[in-house]
């Protein structure tokens, strides 16, 4: 399998969603796993195949954004992904910075459980930061 291919524009939260705000600290496209920068406190792209801080999955971008722009992060609930995933799958933080499938994990990444598929286009946030476990 691979990371799941993501339209941004079909990227939506449901009605039970949670949220927090922030600045970000560089170009970020909705449907992005976000972390938070300790140092700036920015919202940043996440990547299991950085470090420990870079693996911190704090939620799902709701919106587009560049450096110094507000946004919206989905930290809980049900989220229309943008893309297709498969029922009953649990799905991880990426190496390349996306959304992949469980079974994806690869040795060398910081494991970062995001949520579990209840339809073919949406996860349910379950998010579970690596705390700098590595696989």
């Amino acid at each position: 399998m691979a990371e799941v291919s993501q339209t941004p524009g079909s990227v939506l939260p449901g009605a039970d969603a949670d949220y927090i705000r922030g600045i970000a600290g560089g170009t970020i496209t909705a449907g992005m796993p976000i972390y938070k920068d300790a140092t700036t406190n920015q919202l940043l792209n996440a990547d299991a195949n950085g470090s420990a801080e870079t693996a911190e999955v704090i939620g799902i971008a709701l919106n587009a954004a560049s450096l110094g722009q507000p946004l919206r992060v989905q930290t809980a609930g049900v989220i229309s992904i943008g893309g297709t995933v498969v029922l009953a799958t649990i799905y991880i933080l990426g190496a390349a910075g996306g959304i992949a499938p469980a079974a994806d994990l690869a040795s060398g990444w910081y494991t970062s459980v995001i949520g579990v598929a209840i339809s073919a286009t949406q996860l349910r946030l379950g998010i579970f930061p690596s705390r700098a476990l590595k696989a």
